[in-house]
């Protein structure tokens, strides 16, 4: 008998783990923005601004794979709170624009240092070798899930 799992049982451990790692970082997300009461959507929408401090809403929409309608729709408790910030530019009125403001860069920053102080302690129990390996597997699996969203 083959001690090596096949693959069906390689990718079903792969899924178990995932779904336990999306249901403990969802837990983690909502600890750690305690004070503020965002939604786990709102916070994923706040953390693209960290690749650009604005963007149009379609360009939101397409990163997202949902319509412009429902960007808007999302970040309208990210405008009353002053976390960004909707505008037309001069140049052209037909665009709607979203950038973040300082409240909301200061919000990232903060959120940024709190993630990285958890995966510290959180990863703490790995040596050097798991995360290179983890590192990498996690690069592998991003561009594999990135080539698989093109193909759609």
């Amino acid at each position: 008998m083959n001690c090596e799992k096949d693959k069906s049982s390689l990718i079903e451990d792969i899924k178990k783990g995932l779904y336990n790692f999306v249901i403990i970082s969802r837990f983690v997300m909502n600890e750690i923005n305690y004070e503020e009461k965002l939604s786990i959507s709102q916070l994923f929408f706040l953390y693209l601004f960290e690749e650009s401090e604005s963007y149009k809403v379609s360009e939101l929409a397409e990163k997202l794979g949902i319509t412009p309608s429902a960007v808007t729709n999302l970040s309208n408790k990210l405008v009353e709170s002053q976390f960004i910030h909707r505008f037309r530019p001069e140049d052209n009125r037909r665009v709607v624009m979203i950038s973040l403001t300082d409240k909301g860069k200061q919000f990232l920053k903060k959120m940024g240092e709190i993630k990285s102080r958890f995966l510290a302690e959180a990863l703490s129990e790995l040596n050097n070798d798991d995360l290179k390996n983890m590192s990498l597997s996690f690069l592998k699996l991003n561009y594999a899930l990135q080539k698989y969203k093109n193909r759609k």
